[in-house]
């Protein structure tokens, strides 16, 4: 007994030194290691199914795929909301003076009938901003059926006129809008580069100063450094290019104390701290020394 069982140790130790175990291959060694096995043995090749991958994935994106993919998945739901009683019913809109409702809607890209759900009040909100006319924007989703809009608008301030170009500004000098400018002739009209942008200064000094500005037709720059006004019959004034403020004032005074402007005059000027300069109309110029006030 113990010689067979030792013949059959023998035996069984033999086979078993004589078994071979099958070898893995590659991929079943990267999906049981994690990937580990193959970056060890073969990081070349690991390196290369990576950035093989990554372009795959990077031109799904790139070119849409994706997006339009997911976008397909919305459309059905959008629509199962619009009919399950959250469609866009009535989409009032306030605040609005300048700006047509036929405006707002084609800025907004949603109507009646679409899912309240689709209509994102932060995207809605960008689009009415590019609006001309509109200031800030409020749209809020009303469920089950309302989108409202509420708008604030921009208050004209001035026209500005660049060249040939007119175009309503804001007080800012930011330009509104060119369309339509010719319904606001009933704002002061600032002509040349850089008017835009000094015209508040100037506008507000000038309404303390009602004579002149009764008599206004344009302030224009001249060299973005300085005025000079024309008034009603073409007269021509120019005010330095400092304390034109006090200058403004000083015209006030000749307007009204004096009648400078009815006289035979074609340009005042201010420039000087002695004297006026008057110009006739038949071309003759004429200092006059200035008053010395107490």
């Amino acid at each position: 007994m113990r010689q067979v069982n030792s013949k059959t140790s023998r035996r069984g130790k033999s086979q078993q030194r004589g078994i071979t175990r099958p070898a893995r291959s590659e991929w079943g060694d990267f999906v049981s290691t994690g990937g580990m096995g193959l970056f060890l043995r073969r990081p070349m090749l690991a390196l290369t199914v990576v950035l093989v991958a990554l372009g795959c994935l990077t031109g799904l994106f790139a070119g849409g795929y994706v997006g339009r993919f997911f976008g397909t998945l919305e459309r059905p739901v959008d629509t199962a909301f619009a009919e399950a009683g959250f469609a866009i019913g009535t989409i009032p809109v306030a605040g609005n003076e300048r700006t047509t409702r036929e405006a707002v809607y084609g800025a907004l890209q949603v109507g009646t009938g679409d899912s309240i759900f689709a209509a994102n009040p932060s995207t809605l909100r960008a689009r009415l901003l590019r609006l001309p006319w509109v200031s800030d924007a409020d749209v809020k989703r009303q469920y089950p059926a309302t989108l409202s809009v509420r708008l604030v608008e921009k208050r004209p301030f001035a026209l500005w006129q660049n060249g040939t170009d007119v175009a309503v500004i804001e007080r800012s000098g930011a330009v509104i809008t060119a369309a339509g400018a010719g319904s606001f002739s009933r704002l002061p009209l600032v002509v040349g580069p850089g008017a835009a942008k000094a015209a508040a200064p100037f506008l507000d000094a000038l309404g303390k100063a009602k004579a002149v500005a009764a008599r206004l037709k344009a302030a224009q720059r001249v060299g973005e450094r300085r005025w000079d006004l024309v008034l009603d019959g073409g007269v021509t004034v120019k005010l330095p290019e400092e304390r034109w403020e006090a200058q403004l004032s000083e015209l006030e005074r000749l307007i009204v104390e004096k009648g400078v402007l009815e006289r035979d005059i074609e340009m005042i000027d201010l420039r000087y701290p002695d004297s006026y300069v008057f110009r006739l109309h038949n071309g003759d110029s004429r200092p006059v020394l200035r008053e010395r006030h107490a």
